[in-house]
């Protein structure tokens, strides 16, 4: 299974775990590399995991109808709710 790097690519409102742009976390195996991560939402984790896990096991990501290795966090943000969404990027580790 791949490593893979998530990176935060854009945040819109205000994030209520702190996650700026550029952050990221790193998943070795089935664990989160604390040493190697920025901040961490859990929330954002429930939208994130199919992707991590096609990515993961090497499927093409357009298996999942996707174009791209981007996830949207479950906040909406503003208008529809005072947080902040946070567009996530995927990426396998080389």
């Amino acid at each position: 299974m791949a490593d893979l790097v998530i990176t935060a690519k854009e945040v819109k409102g205000h994030c209520s775990a702190g996650i700026k742009e550029g952050d990221q976390f790193v998943l070795r195996g089935a664990n989160i590399s604390l040493s190697e991560s920025d901040r961490i939402c859990s929330f954002a984790l429930a939208n994130l995991y199919p992707v991590i896990f096609a990515a993961r096991l090497g499927h093409d990501i357009k298996d999942l109808g996707l174009t791209q290795r981007t996830v949207q966090c479950i906040d909406p943000g503003p208008p529809e709710s005072s947080g902040g969404t946070v567009l996530f990027e995927i990426k396998a580790l080389k």
